[in-house]
């Protein structure tokens, strides 16, 4: 045998983040869908994991490695000689149960343990019929919202733990092509489904098991009878650490922390947070559920915890940074908009928010080939603990400009926090390619970042609703993994 040593891995991965891998296939009612496996279960498909599995490979090695490991393909029609399979195999992902075993197969419903009796899985069995989902709106540069450009998106919220495997043959017990892709799973940047850059997709190693056979050897071949097709099987594997990604040329980290300087809501709900006989308040702050596992016993079905979207704070940061690269590049207002028609669309007119936050392939090139790019910024939703404590009801009604009373039906009221701080998580990729691909154009770039996160640390940019009233602003600090050494190189 030119490759006698089996090596597989069996890894139990949680969302840390709501999760989006989406089918693909609209339903009329939404416009996305999750994956389901044959049990109406939210699932994992093996080719998402593999495609992200290597595409880091690809930014973290070479080409050739790459290759090597995943596979090609040639790019001349019948040149099957110059192709290679991959070396890797890549199952689906499968969710745990609230005991913490891997769903496989059909599972019948008169079975005792089956999805719906348990406090998981039925409730991940109504995101069929009834998905969490999370609105999505585009701002034009005058603040509101711009036309065609309300949206949703499906999610499985956080907290749901898959289990998968990967394999591989080879001719050595510890070759590095497998210590380095199992190393990809606590990346930074690795991410499953849509809206990465904008909080979802991340997930952590809960555990990682592993089991090698050399079938040169009969004690070998005789483990290698034992191994079993279920992933919850751990009998002849053993437990391995993974360590964590650091030092990396491939990303760095900001963690923003920061208190709020009077009331605040970010996103909007349509559940208050707890019932009360009294008619709940127009305007509510988002919550999500996410599902908690205890140090011992069963997992609960879910948790309310207060949501901070990054989705808010990827738009408040990219008008921002739209603003300070403008100032910094001698783009003003009144050149771009001296016609009263004239629109302006940072995606399509700031190559700094272009560049960080990336941009949909819309236009086509010259030679029919669309262009488009992903941002280089990730930031992740947050989730709080939270008590009722918290909220505080505000009321608000509409005052006749003429003659100075209430106007008829127009009260209405909001619950905003108060006291709770916000910490926020950015992974920027250090690889940022402007449109221009020049210096002058990234050190621009890097200094319009700089200045928005300055602004919001400093109580200049607000987030989330009221900012009209004052709400939404915070005063915190920044810490970067390298100590800013990419954000002010070339400063």
């Amino acid at each position: 045998m030119t490759q006698p040593i089996f090596h597989v891995a069996r890894i139990t991965l949680e969302a840390e983040t709501a999760l989006s891998i989406a089918s693909g296939q609209a339903n009329g009612v939404f416009d996305t869908n999750l994956v389901m496996d044959a049990n109406d279960l939210p699932a994992i498909p093996g080719s998402a994991l593999a495609g992200v599995l290597r595409s880091l490979y690809r930014e973290e090695y070479n080409d050739t490695q790459t290759d090597q490991l995943f596979g090609f393909q040639s790019t001349q029609k019948g040149d099957a000689d110059d192709s290679c399979p991959s070396s890797l195999n890549v199952s689906w992902g499968c969710i745990q149960n609230s005991q913490g075993k891997a769903i496989q197969g059909l599972c019948l419903e008169q079975q005792d343990g089956g999805p719906s009796n348990d406090a998981i899985l039925k409730t991940a069995m109504k995101l069929t019929d009834s998905p969490v989902f999370r609105d999505r709106v585009k701002l034009s540069h005058k603040g509101v919202s711009a036309n065609t450009g309300k949206f949703d998106r499906a999610v499985l919220p956080a907290g749901y733990r898959f289990t998968f495997e990967l394999s591989m043959w080879a001719d050595e017990e510890e070759p590095q092509a497998w210590k380095n892709v199992l190393g990809l799973l606590k990346h930074p940047l690795f991410r499953l489904g849509g809206m990465t850059r904008a909080g979802l997709g991340k997930l952590k190693v809960i555990t990682a098991h592993q089991f090698v056979a050399d079938l040169r050897s009969e004690g070998g071949r005789t483990d290698f009878k034992k191994l079993s097709r279920n992933l919850s099987d751990l009998k002849v594997f053993s437990t391995i650490d993974i360590p964590e990604v650091k030092g990396s040329n491939a990303f760095v980290t900001a963690t923003i922390s920061l208190k709020p300087n009077s009331y605040w809501r970010i996103g909007g709900d349509n559940v208050p947070y707890q019932k009360t006989n009294e008619k709940p308040a127009d305007l509510l702050p988002k919550f999500e559920e996410k599902v908690v596992w205890p140090e011992k016993g069963q997992a609960s079905g879910g948790a309310k915890k207060l949501l901070i979207p990054a989705s808010s704070v990827k738009g408040a940061l990219s008008h921002r940074i739209a603003f300070h690269s403008n100032r910094l590049n001698g783009v003003w207002a009144d050149d771009v908009l001296a016609d009263d028609d004239a629109d302006y669309d940072k995606s399509d007119n700031c190559d700094a928010v272009r560049t960080l936050f990336g941009y949909a392939n819309d236009n086509k090139q010259s030679d029919g080939k669309s262009t488009g790019q992903a941002g280089f910024v990730l930031i992740d939703d947050a989730y709080r603990d939270f008590s009722a404590e918290k909220l505080q009801v505000i009321m608000h009604n509409s005052i006749d400009r003429f003659s100075g009373s209430v106007r008829d039906r127009m009260l209405f009221s909001e619950e905003m926090i108060w006291g709770e701080g916000v910490e926020i998580q950015l992974t920027i990729k250090k690889t940022l390619k402007p449109q221009s691909d020049n210096k002058e154009s990234l050190l621009r770039t890097r200094k319009a970042l700089s200045f928005a996160l300055d602004d919001l640390c400093k109580g200049r940019l607000a987030l989330g609703a009221g900012v009209s009233k004052g709400h939404g602003l915070f005063t915190g600090e920044v810490k970067w993994s390298d100590d800013e050494q990419w954000l002010k190189e070339g400063f």
